[in-house]
C-alpha cells in the first residue's frame, strides 16, 4: 500500500468547493482544509505507484478550481498515541 500526501493550491474562493469535491473521491482518505501556503492536504491510499499517477493527473489535477499541486509519499509512519 503506497500512503500519499498531496499538498494543493486552489484558486481564491473555490477552497470549500474543491474541499467537498476532492472529500469525495474513493481513493481519497482524509482531507484538511488549511491555512497558508497550501490550502488542502488530501492524503491517499494507492495500490501502486500507476495507481496514484492517475489519481492525481486524471482526478486531482484537472478538478476545478485545483491550481497546482505537490505529492509527498510516505516513507516510514508511526502510530501517535495520546498523552494524559
Amino acid at each position: 500500500m503506497i500512503t500519499s500526501y498531496t499538498l494543493t493550491r486552489v484558486l481564491p474562493a473555490k477552497d470549500k468547493q474543491v474541499y467537498e469535491q476532492v472529500s469525495g473521491y474513493p481513493e481519497v482518505k482524509e482531507v484538511v482544509l488549511t491555512y497558508g501556503e497550501y490550502d488542502l492536504i488530501v492524503k491517499v491510499e494507492s495500490s501502486s505507484l500507476e495507481e496514484l499517477d492517475h489519481f492525481i493527473f486524471n482526478k486531482l489535477r484537472t478538478t476545478d478550481g485545483v491550481e497546482a499541486t505537490t505529492t509527498l509519499i510516505e516513507a516510514r509512519a508511526s502510530k501517535l498515541t495520546e498523552s494524559n
